[in-house]
């Protein structure tokens, strides 16, 4: 079957870790930005959830939700047993540990907009920010490719 699954909003970030899982970073509408382990055959409730919700056993739960102005995240890359998220209105890369527990802010309000995040070959983290896109509040060095040793 070509749909792998369906009830997404707004996906802005796709990474695989390495167990072959696939995490995506979803913006919401009005409240809750996730970030969801994705399934084969995972309803994850678009339009009618947004969030955790309350939907039972009809849709698969966000592995992370934060409030939009947390987060609006973009960019999504794996480092070990971490995914690292990029974050445009939060302004911020977040670190999700994949075993569970709190997410962590890094880097947070330091360079503007976070667009995306890449892993280089030696296990380092490429950020792109985005502050030129007439959403951000530029400076005069930016955009920037920030390179960041997380291992």
């Amino acid at each position: 079957s070509l749909v792998f699954s369906r009830g997404h909003r707004n996906v802005q970030g796709l990474a695989f870790d390495g167990e072959g899982r696939l995490f995506a970073t979803e913006f919401g509408q009005d409240r809750f930005d996730e970030v969801n382990l994705l399934v084969e055959g995972g309803n994850y409730g678009w339009p009618e959830v947004e969030g955790a919700g309350d939907a039972g056993d009809r849709f698969t739960a966000p592995l992370v939700t934060w409030k939009t102005s947390e987060a609006s995240p973009s960019g999504a890359a794996v480092v070990g047993d971490a995914l690292y998220v990029a974050a445009l209105r939060g302004r911020r890369l977040w670190q999700v540990p994949l075993a569970g527990g709190a997410p962590r802010a890094l880097i947070q309000g330091r360079y503007g907009r976070l667009r995306a995040v890449a892993t280089a070959p030696d296990g380092a983290l490429w950020v792109l920010t985005s502050n030129r896109d007439g959403r951000g509040d530029p400076t005069e060095s930016d955009d920037r490719i920030l390179r960041l040793d997380v291992s």
